[in-house]
This record gives C-alpha cells, sequence and structure tokens, in this order.
C-alpha cells in the first residue's frame, strides 16, 4: 500500500476500514499513528494539515486490501477471546493499533530475503513520487497525493525525478520533430524558432 499510494508509515498504520471505500477506489487519510515511549502507540492528527486528504488507490491495490481484509477477519475469529476491535486495517494480532517500528522491522526482514537494494520502508514513498513523475504526472498532483504543504517542497525533495523527466521530455520532442539529415534541395536554410 506504502508503494501504490505514497502514504507515510505512520499514516497507514493510522488507516481505519471506515477509510476505505472499495467502490470508488479511494482511501481518506484522516490521522496518523505514532509511538513514543512515555505514551506507547497513540493515535494523533496527520503531520500537516494538507496531510489530510482523500487520495486515490489502483483497483489491483484495492484487491490486494480486499484480499487482506478477508484475511483479517479470519484471524479475528481465530483470536475471538483477546481480539480488540479498533477498526484499524493494519494492527498486532490481538486488533489493537500495531507499533509502527515492528512494521518497518518486517520491511527490513523482508528485504534481506531479496535481491531489492537494502531500502527503508520510506523509501517506498520516494519511489512512488519518482515514479509519478518521471511518468508524466504533474508535480501539483503529486504534491496532493503526498500531502506536502505546496508543489515547491515536491519540488525541492523530487528535483532529480523532475530533471529525469525534463530530460526524457527533451528527447522525445527531438524524436518526434527530428529535423531531416539531408540538406533542403531549394531555399533558405531553416532557421529556429
Amino acid at each position: 500500500m506504502l508503494l501504490f499510494t505514497g502514504m507515510r508509515r505512520g499514516e497507514l498504520l493510522g488507516l481505519e476500514w471506515k477509510d476505505v471505500d472499495f467502490t470508488k477506489n479511494i482511501i481518506s487519510i484522516r490521522r496518523s499513528s505514532l509511538y513514543l515511549p512515555s505514551r506507547g502507540t497513540f493515535e494523533d492528527e496527520t503531520k500537516n494539515s494538507s496531510s489530510r486528504r482523500v487520495i486515490r488507490v489502483p483497483a489491483s491495490a484495492m484487491e490486494l486490501l480486499k484480499t487482506y481484509r478477508h484475511w483479517q477477519l479470519e484471524q479475528q475469529m481465530g483470536a475471538v477471546d483477546i481480539w480488540q476491535n479498533t477498526g484499524k486495517i493494519f494492527t498486532a494480532a490481538d486488533g489493537t493499533p500495531m507499533h509502527p517500528d515492528v512494521l518497518s522491522g518486517w520491511f527490513h526482514d523482508f528485504i534481506r530475503t531479496t535481491d531489492l537494494p537494502p531500502i527503508h520502508l520510506h523509501s517506498l514513498r520516494h519511489t512512488n513520487a519518482t515514479l509519478a513523475i518521471a511518468n508524466g504526472i504533474a508535480v501539483t498532483t503529486v504534491a496532493g497525493q503526498l500531502g506536502h504543504a505546496s508543489p515547491t517542497t515536491t519540488m525541492k525533495i523530487y528535483a532529480h525525478a523532475i530533471q529525469s523527466a525534463q530530460a526524457a521530455a527533451a528527447d522525445m520532442m527531438d524524436e518526434l520533430l527530428k529535423m531531416p539529415t539531408s540538406k533542403p534541395k531549394r531555399g533558405r536554410p531553416r532557421k529556429a524558432i
């Protein structure tokens, strides 16, 4: 879900099933789940007001989420004596909110079993944004998806992706408007516009 949506870890863990609209393929990001030693795992506001947002999610990701929901319901029925119905999507085995470091630890262990580069969980957010920009999605749209307060923030963080997208656009224009390699037979040479 992090790769598909670009959400922050705390936003993902703050999700509740009531935030998901399977019909419209949208998720409402309304809260964040955090951890402090003095408070334990707790629910808080999103990072800033622009982080409260509604995002459209690819249908394939929503199908994965539906599958996960069925699995979670089976787990809940198997743990009926201890299950705490918090409404959270991603939980500990007893239904309580998941500690954010558990998710990060799981991802770290998963990466070690693959041939993927050693990336952090937050790298999935960066990958989402970089792929979107590289494929021509407007920076304003990416900023909204990520919950950035301003597209300027997105442009600063993803300058490398924007430069790569601009280079690809220049190459595409060069290919589309390629000048003939032979000299024109008559008339004056073409002028650059």
